[in-house]
């Protein structure tokens, strides 16, 4: 049997409105929450540990996926002495950046695992801090920041003194690449932790007229622009966003003055997402940079073939197609994308063909058990389970 854990994650976003942005980092936390608290079999005590939501005078947790979340103190002090206080068995952070720092140094000796899921090099932010909306080039987009993860490094080197086990896990290993850009350093061994997708579709069934799906905040990294743009080639085609923005104003993406034929749904829940990705005939991401993107998982796993301009892991290329990378705001893409939009659309054979593969890879790569076996495994190598 296994012994018991005490697991604090550490993360910015929960997916919940209450407590921030509903991202990819959020949804992890999310999954992390719904599979432990599920099965009390896996022996798993979780408590979030908030990255930047501030505790307020009455209010230092708060509660979501059932579990407790501690709120960040205003003063370094206060966090050591709350974490200290949980007594930890095991450390997971989502990502890492700067502010997880003071959680990981307060227990220097309590082993720990970095999920990478999107490390972002000096390269790559300075890509993602140059797009640009188009027709207002004068006007830097909000949300284009990247986190300087560097400070990761001087972490690695405080757990070779302390003899403390820092290990970082990725759902995918082609991302390794990137570790000594994006934290500067590069560790001895890399894990593979899967996402767990817990997304099973019955109904798969396409709709009868045309339907593409965009799955993704509409915030300007995403550049949804392009996709609006794409459904002005494609009148006879419904172009459905599944997503809102995080921001209004300047630098926002407007979406007035929209193609007619150009669906807004806002945020969807699960079970509406599901139906709505297994109708579409394709799932259309324009974004600047991506790590291994949930969306791409969740519309294969209804067997909905990808058409993007990144390909993280080849999974676009192998399950979709890729149309290369563009830069800034992306125009110059609208050929690539309308050609590989119309070989998709008009070849029934291969949506399915693309789909099929990428269901029963999904199934087998990302799903709950293989999460469960890796996650155990990588808690018996950093010592934290008896």
């Amino acid at each position: 049997m296994r012994s018991r854990l005490k697991l604090g994650v550490i993360t910015d976003e929960f997916f919940d409105a209450s407590l921030g942005r509903l991202g990819g980092f959020g949804w992890a936390a999310r999954r992390l929450g719904e599979i432990f608290n599920a099965d009390a079999a896996l022996n798993v005590d979780l408590v979030y540990v908030a990255g930047e939501h501030f505790a307020t005078p009455g209010r230092s947790e708060a509660q979501v996926h059932g579990s407790r979340v501690i709120l960040r103190q205003r003063s370094r002090l206060a966090n050591v002495r709350a974490m200290q206080r949980e007594r930890f068995d095991l450390l997971m952070t989502i990502d890492y950046n700067l502010g997880y720092s003071v959680y990981l140094r307060a227990l220097p000796r309590t082993p720990a695992i970095v999920w990478v899921r999107d490390p972002r090099t000096p390269t790559d932010a300075a890509r993602i801090g140059a797009v640009r909306i188009p027709r207002a080039d004068d006007e830097v987009p909000q949300g284009l920041m990247s986190h300087d993860g560097r400070s990761l490094a001087r972490i690695a080197r405080e757990a070779t003194f302390f003899r403390r086990r820092l290990l970082l896990a990725t759902p995918t290993p082609l991302l390794v690449r990137k570790l000594d850009g994006a934290y500067g350093f590069e560790p001895w061994t890399f894990h593979h932790l899967p996402n767990p997708l817990g997304f099973a579709p019955t109904d798969r069934r396409k709709s009868v007229q045309p339907t593409v799906a965009f799955l993704a905040r509409l915030d300007p990294y995403k550049r949804p622009w392009l996709f609006a743009d794409l459904a002005r080639h494609f009148p006879e085609v419904e172009f459905r966003f599944l997503g809102q923005s995080h921001f209004t104003g300047p630098g926002a993406f407007d979406t007035s003055n929209l193609p007619p034929n150009v669906r807004l749904l806002g945020h969807v829940g699960e079970t509406e997402k599901q139906r709505l990705l297994s109708e579409a005939w394709v799932a259309i991401n324009t974004s600047i940079h991506e790590g291994l993107a949930v969306s791409f998982l969740e519309a294969l796993a209804c067997e909905t073939p990808l058409l993007s301009c990144v390909n993280t892991g080849y999974v676009v290329s192998r399950f979709g197609i890729y149309t290369g990378a563009f830069d800034g705001s992306g125009v110059e893409s609208m050929d690539a994308f309308r050609a590989g939009l119309r070989s998709l659309l008009d070849n029934a054979e291969l949506r399915a063909e693309l789909g099929a593969r990428g269901r029963a890879w999904v199934h087998s790569v990302h799903s709950v058990p293989a999460f469960v076996d890796n996650f155990e495994r990588l808690s018996l190598l950093a010592g934290a389970r008896r």
